[in-house]
């Protein structure tokens, strides 16, 4: 298999777990497992943090290259320039950066308050992303590195 039809495969099985955690939060929604009053639907908050996450991680070497692009845009179908998501980390960037691992743990938290089964699909989601990003460049930097290990802490505590 080659690198794109192996990262077309990743980013396929990252899109079905999502899908699957979509899903149970819409179930946990309507049953009235979520204080939407407080913290608003419950899939956009969770898509926030994850993205928040993520966009930690495409820049934890302080560079967004076109293969992340490619990656975030094949995970999410969206169609973000390198230009874009630079733009978009600046703006938000230095937030980003300053609460990412505090985020994700305070979401697992909610979940694990919810359902375990929520909380772990959450987690495999959080660690199956960081790990597509990471294989998307040709190695793995120390920054990044350090950035996976801080997010892998946040998301198995």
């Amino acid at each position: 298999m080659n690198e794109n039809g192996g990262m077309e495969k990743k980013s396929e099985e990252f899109r079905a777990l999502y899908d699957q955690f979509v899903n149970s939060c819409d179930a946990a929604e309507m049953v009235g497992k979520w204080d939407k009053e407080e913290y608003g639907e419950m899939e956009g908050y969770f898509f926030n943090t994850l993205m928040g996450i993520l966009m930690n991680v495409i820049n934890a070497d302080g560079n967004i290259g076109a293969r992340e692009a490619e990656v975030l845009n094949e995970c999410f179908g969206f169609s973000y320039t390198v230009d874009e998501l630079i733009e978009l980390y600046g703006y938000c960037g230095k937030d980003l950066e300053a609460n990412y691992a505090e985020n994700a743990h305070i979401a697992m938290g909610l979940l694990g308050g919810i359902d375990e089964g929520l909380a772990e699909r959450f987690r495999e989601l959080v660690l199956t992303i960081c790990g597509i990003v990471a294989e998307s460049e040709d190695g793995v930097l120390e920054s990044e590195e350090n950035l996976l290990a801080t997010l892998r802490d946040a998301v198995l505590k």
